[in-house]
């Protein structure tokens, strides 16, 4: 069997959800995906993975993905091409792996897909098999509503207090059964808390009741200072095991502020701790602490943390420091992720730190900062995607490193016109040609009105812009801003440039449609001499400036 759980294994002490269990069976039988609805902490991703588990002898493979992020979910629905066999190279575009990906799980069975935290159907439907296709199965694990009309849907919901205290017992090994009713009934059925306070009581030693009277003192001062999304009770319990592991482990209280910038799965410890200067060099007794109370999730491969447990650390950390580890982690993840992504053997790691990135970049702009290594690693990431074929990825990451770059540098910097002519090249190539004309014409601006002009940028935005409106049919704008570019460069470079040809090339498009032919030949052959005479005939440069003469003795007048 093929295991591609990515960082996911079977929790020592899962919380029996056997009726669940069975509807999610019961839905899976009937062969349409099943979604495992409710809020975060109640268990939704051990029950997808449970049930993996309980029937590995159904399945040939297992696959797990992340889906709450569009560029993560690409990424890793890609990366099962794989343990697939499915032949690729690393360069291979994401869009086509994740198109051949599909293509099998539609024609092949005995698989289980599990895309966990998806935030909607719309964000899955190009990498949902259809039904008719092969013998797998898909369970979804979601918090947003809106999954009724399409799938079959499983609420998860609070867990009984008569269950909740038997798991305390058994876990704990204590015959308590009122202190155990007790704290039961104040865990409100949380099954994340309930691990956690289990694990605590069993590594520590404490009594249920002493461990009951913390609880309570600890409810009462956290009352109504509680992040979004977390309940008052899984807050108590966090404080209670991080309080106890400040005493004993200063790495365990770093590593788990570290973890708040960071995505949730397989965080890249040991990448980070060769990179961060808040890191120590051996960050085992932290790990080790944080592991025996139940605050991470680690095996052999990989570390994990709840998303609530990184919200809570988050919320501990004062507004200064927030900004030291924002600044500290995208430095680290940027240290970390190539700045040589022509070495096409960095590209696995960079698919490793990709949702690192993402999240330590998304927790500087949160926290109203802007910064040269977040800058910096955005920049890297949206070349990444670019390269990947992601273009709708690489489009999301530029966008939000102008807002970046514009906080940071001011929005007249040179930096942020650079932000614009990469985001300009992504629109084009997206078919957004009013947005890629209007991020052009905005670097040209900017360029222009530096106080020391760079003419050579200049000529690029020109030479960029002139593609974009020769494709929107303004061809005297296009014809303009091409003149203009070919101008600098034969100033600066030459008349027998690769540049100047590059120019002349492009001039000589844009006449011909004009239908001024006499022009465009001239502009072509000349361009056809120095591509030859530089890069020989068998060039692609060289063969489109030999088509472009060969269609005006073809398609000119007669």
């Amino acid at each position: 069997m093929i295991d591609f759980f990515l960082t996911h294994r079977r929790k020592p002490h899962f919380i029996d959800r056997s009726s669940i269990m069975r509807d999610l069976k019961d839905a899976i039988a009937h062969g349409a995906a099943a979604v495992l609805l409710g809020p975060d902490g109640m268990g939704k991703s051990a029950i997808a993975e449970e049930y993996g588990r309980i029937h590995v002898t159904d399945y040939d493979f297992r696959f797990w993905v992340r889906a709450w992020d569009g560029t993560v979910l690409a990424s890793d629905y890609a990366g099962l091409a794989e343990p697939i066999g499915i032949p690729h190279q690393e360069d291979s575009d994401l869009r086509d792996l994740a198109g051949s990906v599909r293509t099998w799980l539609e024609e092949n069975g005995r698989w289980l897909l599990v895309f966990d935290d998806a935030p909607s159907a719309e964000a899955l439907e190009k990498y949902l098999p259809r039904a008719e296709g092969g013998g797998g199965d898909v369970i979804i694990t979601s918090k947003s509503p809106g999954w009724e009309d399409t799938f079959t849907t499983i609420e998860v919901e609070p867990l009984e207090t008569a269950e909740v205290a038997a798991f305390l017992q058994s876990r704990t090994g204590q015959d308590d059964r009122g202190s155990s009713e007790k704290l039961a009934e104040l865990l409100e059925g949380n099954p994340l808390a309930l691990e956690l306070a289990g694990a605590y009581i069993r590594w520590t030693g404490i009594s249920l009741s002493r461990y009951l009277d913390a609880y309570k003192k600890r409810l009462r001062e956290i009352s109504g200072r509680t992040p979004p999304g977390c309940s008052e009770s899984l807050a108590a319990i966090v404080e209670i095991s991080t309080e106890q592991i400040g005493a004993v482990s200063q790495e365990g209280i770093d590593l788990l502020s570290l973890s708040a910038f960071l995505a949730s799965e397989d965080l890249p410890v040991d990448l980070l701790v060769k990179t961060s200067a808040l890191l120590p060099d051996s960050v085992e007794m932290g790990l080790l602490a944080l592991d025996r109370r139940g605050l991470v999730r680690r095996d052999e491969e990989a570390l994990s943390v709840h998303p609530l447990i990184q919200a809570l650390a988050f919320d501990r950390i004062d507004d200064e420091r927030r900004k030291i580890w924002a600044d500290e982690t995208v430095r680290s993840i940027g240290g970390a992720f190539s700045s040589y992504l022509e070495d096409l053997s960095t590209w696995p790691e960079c698919a490793r730190l990709l949702p690192h990135a993402l999240a330590s970049s998304e927790r500087v702009e949160d926290l109203g900062m802007g910064s040269e290594p977040a800058s910096l690693l955005l920049n890297q990431v949206g070349l990444y995607l670019h390269r990947r074929g992601d273009i709708a990825g690489a489009r999301g990451v530029l966008e939000r490193l102008i807002v970046l770059d514009e906080r940071f540098y001011g929005p007249g910097h040179p930096e942020v016109a650079t932000d614009l002519n990469n985001l300009g090249s992504v629109l084009r190539v997206l078919g957004d040609l009013s947005g890629a004309k209007s991020c052009f014409e905005r670097a040209l601006a900017i360029e222009e009105a530096q106080e020391v002009p760079d003419r050579l940028k200049i000529a690029i935005r020109a030479n960029n812009l002139g593609t974009v409106l020769r494709s929107l049919g303004d061809l005297e704008g296009a014809l303009a801003a091409f003149e203009r570019a070919l101008a600098i460069d034969r100033d600066a470079y030459g008349p027998n440039h690769l540049k100047t040809a590059i120019r002349l090339n492009n001039l000589g498009e844009v006449l011909q449609e004009m239908g001024e032919m006499e022009g465009a030949k001239e502009s072509y052959q000349r361009a056809f001499r120095i591509f030859e005479q530089f890069l020989g005939p068998g060039h692609h440069y060289t063969q489109r400036a030999q088509e472009n003469l060969d269609s005006l003795s073809k398609n000119g007048p007669k």
